[in-house]
This record gives C-alpha cells, structure tokens and sequence, in this order.
C-alpha cells in the first residue's frame, strides 16, 4: 500500500493496489496519478450522482469461485440521457474486472486480446470477427461524467468516447471501447447480485427515502416503484414529467390532456407465471397505416426480475419479457427478415412500422418522451410472438422482447379487475381455440379399425354353397325363352347370427348375362330376392383402349332367420351368344369393408370441419398483416379506391 497526500488538498490519499493508475480524493474529488517523481494531481471530478447501487467502493464478493473487490468506479452518460455506472475490482488472480449497472441488468467483463473493427465498420445485429456468435446490440457515444476510488486508468471528466455492446446466447457479453486506440475488448457474462454473493443494500438508503416525492408543479405525490432505476416520472394529477437526479425531481414538460383508457392503475399488483409484479408505468404508442392504431403498455417491475412489459391492443393481453439480441436467429437484422427463431420455434413476419409514444404516465427506466419513436417489426407463432425495435435517435440500439398471450381471465385473475371486454376479431398472437379434433379423430380411427379387424378375425367367413353352372347343359324351362335357364342349389343350412354374402360371376365378354336370384326359408317359404347383373364391355377408340360393366357382383343380405334354404337363379343371356359358365358362392359372417369405408367417410367430416374453421380463423388473424400467407385479402376501402 502507498501512502501519500493529495497534491490539491493535501488529504491523505491510499494505492492499496499495486497495479492501479489513479486514484480520487475523497474530499477535493481531484484525480490523483502515480509517477516515478511522486503523485501529480490531474484535475478534477464531479460529485457523484446517486444511482442507488448495492455495490460501493469496498464491496467483496466473488465471481466463477474467484475473490474481487471493488476499489472504485467511473459513472458515464449516456447520450440519450441518464448515467451508469461502471466498477472496478481487483480479482485475487491479478486481473482487473469490471462491472457494469445499466437499465437493471449487471455485467461482469474482462480486457482481452482480441481485433476489433473500426467503429463506422459496425452496424446493429451483426456478428464481429473474432467476436462470434456475439452480435451488435448498441451502438453509441459514452460522456465520463464522474468517478471515485481506485482507478486502473485515469479518467477525464468531460471526455467521450464510441462504444459498441455485443450480447450472445448464455448471457454472453462483450463491449468495444474505442477510448483507445487500437479500440480494446472486453468480454464475459451478465450475472445478478445474488451470483456473485453481494446482497447489501446500505447503499440504497439515499434512494428508497426518497421514493415518495411531491410533483414540481402540482405538489401531488409521486410514489417511486423503482427509486434506484427510474429515469422519469409523470405526475398522474397534472402531467408534469420530471428527470429524476439522486432523489430529485427536474421538470421538464407536460403531457397532452388528452388521456387514454386504463384499466390497471400504477401501483396496482398482480402475479404472473407465480411472480409479483408492480404497475410502475403506463404509456400508449401508435402507428399509422391506413389510419392510425393505439394500444397501451404497462410497465412492470419486480425486483428480483426486472421489469416486464403488459400490452393491451384491441382488448388482446401480452405478457412481454426483454431478450438479449444475442438469443433471437435473425437472418440479417440490418433488414426485416421475412423470419427469426428462437429457442427452436420460427416466427413469422407480421407488420413492419415505426411506432410513436402519444402518452406517458408513471415512472420508466429511460427518458422517455412523448413524440419518441422507434422502428417494429413482429413475428409471431401463437400464442407466443418477438418484437423487433431499433432505436436510431441518439444511441442506435438494437432490442428483442418475447410476448406471450394472456386471455382476459388471466388477466382479471392476475390483477384482480373485472368484466374486460373480449375480443371480438383474432389477435396476431392469439392462440386458436376453436376445434381440435385431430387427436380425437385420430383415437377415433384408431378404435374404429382396432374394431374393424376385430369383426374380420372373428367373423367365420363360412362358405356354405358354391357351383359352377353350364347353362347350355340345361333345359329351359317351360314357356321360358330359348335363352333363359332356371337354376336350385342343393340346400344349405344358415345359423341366422351373421350377415350372408351371395357371389356370381362369369367371363363375359362384350356381351350381358342377367341373374335374378330368390333366396328360400324350405321351413317357411319366406323369401329373399335380388339382382346379380354381369355385364363387360370393351374395346379401342382412338387408339385407347377402353372397358365398362363387372364380370362379377356380391350382394350381402342382413342376417337371414336360422333354418335350411335354397337358392333359386333365374338366368338370360344374350340372344345369340354363348353363355360362359356362371360361378356361384354363398358365405355366411363376411365383413364387410364397404362398412368400415362408410364410418371413415362419416369421421372424417368433423376435422375436415375442424380444418376449414381453423383455416378461416388463420385468414381473419393476417387480414391486416401485409405479410398474409393466404395472400392480400380485399377490404372495403380497397373497394372505395378503386371507384
């Protein structure tokens, strides 16, 4: 450790590292530097702004199973507004790491090797050279507004510098900083507190005392849901919005009068997916199509996750999560991809449009403004969608969010309110709810043929008659035509349990051999009649050959009584021709397939039911998409234009 005196103030001031390059007096804030002649003071910083932080010059913990501890930190603006936070911490293996508070999240980073490209040389959503699969998040201008304690390098306030933020599946960081030339890379991870063992929160005292501060100009109370991560807040009597600078408000402007509907108030608390959210903010944004289209979102805050987002359009619910640009399979993001993936599931295009904020109310974690707008496109695979938003005013940044559908019970439920209205068209990422009868029916068809070959393995298919008959050998009967035959079959005994299936056939050709057939009870004289037309035709026409009529016929008739019966044929042929031979079968218990063909059909009218419903709820959900897979679909204003 060194010892020595501040060469403004004269203060003792400490290098308890060895390798640290500054380090700023605790009461002149004058940037003390290390030289081979002594300690040169370098000008001075200004007072710290109050974030809020758990963390603080002192603070110990450790990270991947490695000791730090924090010597000090620079905070930074950004240049759309507000500040962060970056700390420096000396690791028990030598290293130097650094740990970065921005918008909630926390990153853990260290100076690597690696090339980087030139900053014009980068664009949002592309990979980097030696940086892969890391992909381009943010990409902006940093202003060193402050810093305190022990520095590895020394900082000029006033100074600033380019950076580029990269982010990657796994929680994988990188950051460019271009401070330096050649510009220096910094990788690692985004952790939470609980991660690297740092739970105190002495240093959120100044903050959370002053979560609840009067408006400026109404003098109404502004209650703070996130006192150590706001940026802004709006005053919900009069509209008054204010910046909020270490438990300060500075006015700004007011909100246009004109207020949208609500239904949730800030403040109010609901649980989603188990986890307890607070309502911090409220804003409504448009886009412009045709006309202009209004919904609202809700900010949420939990102080474990984060905040969340709630999205209310056309009385449809979404719960949305932040996603790192990293996680999201984005074909080119320098365009709008007509797909992206995530976690294994494609998204389709939806709408592309750049979105307006029209009304803010409540608290957010950036500077918000009425007139802010940013570049959209959705995707979606319900009930599940991604929003795509660039950022191009001050900072370009590039940031996904994962939306998943809520119907109006979940939310009443989540939030405790009452009668919202339902929807009355299909929402981008409602999920279908109308018939699903494709299990049904496939269990259906699955019982019908464990059925179907239960009746054909149990039936007895038993020939009880067969003949083959020379009509020519016979006599006509008398008064009959020269033509005509009568044939009786020997008798036969049926049981009066199964169906009975009687077969004829005959190699006709180009000609016809009609057969009437009575089927006789000996017993009773009851009787069963029916037709056995055989007729083939054939032939070439054109060069094509071409056929018509059966060689043979089967008539099933409904299970005759039990008792002894005959059969009685009564045959004609075509004058003039020979008859061939006519073969004749009777069985008894023969499954029939016509049957089973007869059930399918009939089962298979509910999905194809089913099909058309979904495939018109399908049509209704793209109607206002450009990107429709059913194609553009004529609306009545289409009409107006054309006359």
């Amino acid at each position: 450790m060194t010892r020595a005196n501040c060469p403004s103030c004269g203060a003792p001031v400490e290098f308890a590292i060895g390798s640290s390059a500054v380090v700023v007096c605790t009461y002149c804030r004058s940037v003390v530097a290390r030289t081979d002649r002594g300690v040169e003071a370098h000008g001075q910083v200004a007072a710290l702004i109050d974030t809020g932080s758990p963390l603080a010059v002192g603070v110990s913990g450790r990270y991947a199973g490695t000791g730090f501890r924090i010597t000090g930190r620079t905070q930074l603006r950004h240049q759309a507004g507000g500040v962060w936070d970056e700390w420096y911490a000396a690791f028990d293996d030598g290293r130097w790491g650094w740990l970065a508070e921005a918008q909630g999240r926390l990153y853990v980073t260290f100076r690597t090797e690696s090339d980087a490209p030139r900053y014009d040389q980068l664009d949002l959503g592309a990979t980097v050279a030696g940086l892969e699969p890391l992909v381009v998040a943010e990409l902006g201008r940093a202003e060193v507004a402050s810093a305190e304690g022990e520095l590895p390098w020394r900082p000029e306030p006033g100074a600033t510098y380019a950076y580029a933020d990269l982010t990657g599946e796994d929680r994988r960081f990188a950051t460019i900083d271009y401070s330096e030339e050649p510009p220096v890379v910094f990788k690692g991870t985004e952790t939470t507190f609980s991660e690297l063992g740092i739970t105190g929160d002495a240093a959120r005292t100044t903050r959370v005392a002053a979560a609840t501060l009067n408006c400026t100009k109404c003098g109404g109370a502004l209650d703070l849901k996130a006192p150590d991560r706001a940026e802004r807040i709006w005053c919900p009597n009069c509209g008054a919005g204010h910046d909020i600078t270490a438990g300060k408000l500075k006015y700004f402007g007011l909100l246009p009068k004109k207020r949208p509907d609500r239904v949730i108030a800030n403040g109010a608390t609901g649980t989603i997916d188990g986890v307890s959210y607070v309502v911090a903010g409220f804003m409504q944004r448009a886009v412009v199509f045709d006309q202009t289209y209004y919904w609202t979102e809700y900010l949420l805050y939990n102080r474990e996750q984060g905040y969340r987002w709630f999205v209310h359009s056309d009385d449809h619910w979404s719960f949305v999560t932040p996603l790192r640009p990293g996680e999201v399979g984005d074909a080119d993001s320098s365009y709008v991809a007509k797909t992206v993936s995530y976690q294994g599931k494609r998204y389709k295009l939806f709408q592309v449009a750049t979105a307006k904020v029209t009304y803010v109310d409540g608290e957010f974690y950036w500077r918000v403004s009425v007139g802010e707008t940013v570049d959209t496109a959705d995707y979606i695979a319900p009930p599940f969608g991604i929003s795509r938003e660039v950022t191009t005013a001050g900072a370009r940044e590039l940031s996904y969010s994962h939306g998943r559908y809520m119907n109006p019970e979940e939310v009443e439920s989540a939030f405790g309110v009452e009668k919202l209205p339902r929807p009355h068209l299909p929402g981008p990422m409602q999920p279908y709810g109308g018939p699903r009868l494709g299990c049904t029916w496939g269990v259906m068809m699955a019982l019908l043929l464990i059925v179907a070959i239960a009746l054909a393995a149990t039936r007895p298919n038993r020939e009880v008659f067969t003949r083959e008959v020379d009509l020519l050998a016979l006599a006509p009967p008398e008064g009959a035509p020269p033509n005509g035959r009568v044939v009786f079959s020997e008798p036969f005994e049926l049981t009066g349990k199964y169906n009975v299936a009687v077969d004829a056939g005959a190699s006709v050709s180009n000609s016809w051999l009609s057969v009437t057939a009575d089927l006789v009870n000996e017993a009773t004289g009851a009787m069963q009649s029916f037709d056995l037309p055989l007729e083939y035709y054939s032939g070439v026409d054109g060069g094509e050959r071409w056929s018509e009529g059966k060689q043979s016929r089967r008539v099933y008739l409904s299970r005759p009584d039990k008792g002894r019966y005959v059969l009685r044929l009564e045959t004609m042929w075509e004058e003039g021709k020979t008859p061939p031979p006519l073969r004749v079968r009777v069985r008894e218990g023969v499954f029939r397939f016509p049957h089973f063909a007869f059930a399918l059909l009939i089962l298979s009218v509910f999905p194809v039911i089913a099909l058309l419903a979904r495939a018109s709820f399908e049509a209704r959900r793209w109607q206002e998409s450009a990107y429709s897979p059913f194609g553009q679909i004529k609306t009545d204003d289409d009409d107006d234009e054309e006359e």
